[in-house]
């Protein structure tokens, strides 16, 4: 079927909001907290309650950013170390409310009307690049209120729930330790192979020269009719 194209005289434009970009900030110090009344809050469905210190929730769509005061969260990724977080927040006896977390998950806050603290355990494994909450669904009538989001360093060192009467919960570290971690590494054989081994699942132009080293050898073993013959079938 050919199909008819029409002239449209006048059209209507995208209107969008203007990207906003936030700017990068160094937060110091080995734990801390975030105001939800600092954030970044987009979407609809919120109020602000600056004397209380809270956001109030009474609707899905909300999008609340602590990018810009939270650490990067591969700030200390050498030593080891994630960012653990910690949602403080309450909410009213029915609200349910789904969020997607930081690390990314979508869960069912459970409902607190004293208050409750949120400790995401997907965290030690993946934390989100945007750092930001969103509000998927709440019931309908239902609040919710955000506080502050706890942070701290955390070790990826593992003790089991089982093993904490016996173990040490607490990991101690030199400073020279840590040092010899960002310190220029010496060059081996092994530490060249390895380069030489990463450098060719990453880089398919490199392989493919590697690849044409290695069959170098054997057209040099031919004659100059079968090489000619051999570039003219490949070409």
């Amino acid at each position: 079927m050919d199909l008819q194209r029409e002239f449209f005289p006048r059209v209507r434009k995208t209107v969008m909001p203007r990207p906003y970009f936030a700017e990068e900030t160094d937060v110091l110090g080995q734990s801390g907290s975030a105001w939800a009344v600092d954030a970044a809050i987009y979407g609809p469905n919120w109020t602000l309650d600056r004397d209380q210190g809270l956001i109030e929730i009474y609707g899905a769509g909300a999008a609340i950013s602590f990018y810009h005061l939270l650490p990067r969260k591969n700030k200390y990724e050498k030593e080891g170390l994630y960012l653990r977080l910690r949602l403080a927040y309450r909410t009213t006896e029915n609200a349910n409310v789904n969020i997607r977390t930081f690390s990314g998950n979508h869960v069912t806050l459970p409902n607190s009307v004293a208050g409750h603290m949120y400790d995401d355990p997907e965290n030690y494994w993946w934390v989100t690049d945007d750092l930001t909450l969103n509000i998927n669904s709440i019931y309908t009538g239902e609040k919710l209120w955000l506080q502050r989001v706890d942070w701290e360093w955390t070790s990826q060192e593992v003790v089991y729930a089982d093993e904490v009467p016996d173990q040490e919960a607490y990991l101690e570290r030199s400073p020279d330790e840590v040092s010899q971690l960002y310190g220029a590494s010496a060059i081996t054989e092994d530490s060249v192979k390895q380069f030489l081994v990463q450098k060719i699942q990453s880089d398919e132009a490199f392989a493919k020269r590697c690849l044409a080293l290695l069959t170098q050898e054997q057209l040099l073993q031919k004659d100059l009719t079968e090489i000619f013959q051999y570039s003219r079938s490949e070409g």
